[in-house]
C-alpha cells in the first residue's frame, strides 16, 4: 500500500508543481530557487523521478494561498482514498 501511496503522490505533486509554475509564468529556473533546490533536482520533481523532500513540499505549501493549500489537501485526501479503494 505505501509504495502505491508513493507513487499516486508523486505523480500528484509533480502535476501541482508543474500547474503552480506555469500558472505563475515561472521558468523551472526560478521555481527551483522558490524551493531551494537545484534547477535539475527541480526538472526531475516535475517529471515525476523522484519524490520531493518535506522541506521542499512545505516551501511549495507556503508559496500558496491559504485557499489554495487546503484545496491541494483536499484533492490529496481524495486521491489516496481512491488508492485504498482500488487496494481492496
Amino acid at each position: 500500500m505505501r509504495r502505491q501511496y508513493k507513487q499516486r503522490l508523486q505523480r500528484f505533486l509533480a502535476e501541482q508543481l508543474m500547474r503552480f509554475r506555469t500558472e505563475q509564468n515561472l521558468s523551472q529556473e526560478m521555481m527551483a530557487e522558490k524551493l531551494a533546490i537545484s534547477p535539475r533536482a527541480y526538472i526531475d520533481l516535475e517529471h515525476g523521478k523522484y519524490a520531493c523532500s518535506m522541506m521542499t513540499c512545505l516551501l511549495f505549501l507556503l508559496g500558496l494561498k491559504d485557499e489554495a493549500v487546503l484545496q491541494l489537501l483536499r484533492e490529496c485526501r481524495t486521491l489516496l482514498e481512491a488508492a485504498d479503494r482500488d487496494a481492496a
